[in-house]
């Protein structure tokens, strides 16, 4: 114990416990359903699927989730196609997974319970003592927040295989400025993640070729098609220090929600010895 506490309730004299609370209005999804609330989940899953107050209570924050949970008779949770018996362990474990989906869903909201470190989290709510049975005993919710703050997060899985894969990734927006760059593209290249983010592609086309790269870049993002459709492509690269080399590329449309084209990814590898080979077994066998 820290001998520091903050309450996290919506009561709470603590503007980061309050948007931490339950009650707190922050949309999120489990397996698939949209939720106004922690509380609205928890009120709502009283009601068997289609009860008008189960359909309220999902779409409530606050006070008013919290009523619509009135009259229902405290025996089961229903989820999916479960039923689960009231306070029991499978019930609070639900109740655990919305928890968890709401922080998971929300960056925002994990930067305010991230800023209650070193603190000691509590729950009180001022209703005096709590029942026997409830959806999510006070220090339940406390170990949980606890746990969500102070675990650290594991890499993101498509993070991890941007960084390692051997080839470089670069991505670049519709103007063509680098917004992503992998280790192996500075291995590459020469340059820094610090060097060419925000940088022009023009960092590493030569200065011959940038008039047809430029041609190219803007009719497939215009037309929504790559000319050469994933196939992949010989071209020169300029490194950091003036060196110029032979790359393999291979260049997708990245696209939004909607299908219209926000950028292109390239991956590319190092082909200068194959083909400085090549060049001299020819020019031998002439």
């Amino acid at each position: 114990m820290t001998g520091k506490t903050i309450n996290i309730a919506f009561t709470s004299d603590d503007w980061r416990g309050v948007a931490l609370s339950n009650f707190s209005l922050s949309p999120f999804r489990l397996d698939g359903v949209a939720l106004a609330s922690v509380e609205g989940f928890i009120q709502g899953i009283k009601f068997p699927p289609a009860h008008p107050a189960r359909v309220r209570a999902f779409e409530s924050w606050a006070w008013e989730a919290k009523q619509c949970g009135q009259g229902a008779d405290k025996r089961w949770a229903y989820w999916g196609e479960t039923r689960i018996e009231f306070g029991s362990p499978d019930h609070h474990r639900l109740v655990e997974r919305a928890l968890r989906a709401r922080f998971a869903q929300n960056e925002g909201l994990r930067g305010v319970l991230r800023a209650t470190r070193g603190f000691d989290i509590v729950h009180r709510t001022g209703e005096g003592p709590e029942p026997g049975r409830t959806s999510l005993p006070a220090a339940l919710f406390c170990r949980i927040l606890t746990d969500i703050r102070d675990t650290p997060a594991a890499p993101d899985l498509a993070e991890r295989i941007i960084e390692q894969t051997t080839d470089a990734l670069i991505y670049a927006d519709r103007t063509g400025r680098i917004v992503r760059w992998n280790q192996a593209a500075g291995r590459l290249f020469g340059f820094s993640g610090d060097e060419a983010l925000g940088a022009s592609l023009d960092l590493i086309i030569p200065e011959h070729l940038r008039a047809a790269h430029w041609a190219g870049y803007d009719a497939a993002l215009a037309s929504g098609r790559t000319k050469l459709e994933g196939r992949p492509t010989l071209t020169r690269g300029v490194k950091k220090d003036g060196g110029k080399c032979y790359v393999e590329m291979t260049f997708a449309l990245v696209k939004d929600e909607t299908g219209a084209a926000i950028g292109s990814v390239a991956m590319a590898r190092d082909v200068t010895a194959r083909v400085e080979a090549e060049r001299a077994r020819r020019a031998g066998a002439q």
